[in-house]
């Protein structure tokens, strides 16, 4: 009597590599030169002085809209 193996219904006969993204080779240069890494965290005091000033600006104005449309929002 042949006995048969045991494996489960649910479980793979054998392991499958994973399959890679499509990367076209015509594209392979401009998809590398994109890449550039990870998001990196914005430090400002590394930044020159005109953009650190919009920065600061823009965080600024920001803020005071925030404050704005919540202030408008209690009063109503």
């Amino acid at each position: 009597m042949k006995r048969e193996p045991d494996i489960h219904e649910t479980q793979p006969e054998r392991l499958s590599a994973p399959e890679e993204p499509y990367r076209d080779p015509n594209m392979e240069t401009i998809q590398r030169v994109e890449g550039g890494g990870p998001i990196r965290k914005v430090n400002m005091e590394q930044m020159p002085k005109p953009l650190r000033y919009f920065g600061y600006a823009v965080a600024g104005f920001m803020l005071v809209c925030t404050v704005i449309f919540l202030v408008s929002g209690w009063l109503n």
